[in-house]
């Protein structure tokens, strides 16, 4: 990545399909912000490891997508209060490794 532009992405399996990348990274430089939007095709046996490589490689945060949304939760520091309530996770956040 250049300097200075921060990654997000999508994990889910599989994601080859997903029209997410091409919609989000149009809208980023249409309103010129510094970040750029990639899909993972994560099968879910790596799930930890990409959960781990969120932090690794400083992804600023990940939708998560089918199948993952439950399994999730696991790996992750601290799940929000609704998340929890409905079971799944929509979104990471990395705060600083957390």
């Amino acid at each position: 990545m250049t300097d200075g532009i921060k990654l997000l992405g999508l994990f889910g399996h599989p994601v080859h399909h997903s029209l997410s990348p091409a919609m989000h990274n149009k809208e980023f430089i249409a309103l010129n912000l510094p970040y750029y939007y990639q899909a993972f095709d994560v099968a879910p046996a790596n799930l930890k490891e990409a959960v781990a490589g969120i932090r690794a490689l400083g992804i600023r945060g990940v939708n998560v997508t089918i199948p993952h949304k439950v399994e999730v939760m696991q790996y992750l520091d601290d799940v929000d209060e609704h998340a929890e309530l409905i079971g799944a996770v929509n979104t990471i956040v990395n705060e600083t490794g957390t």
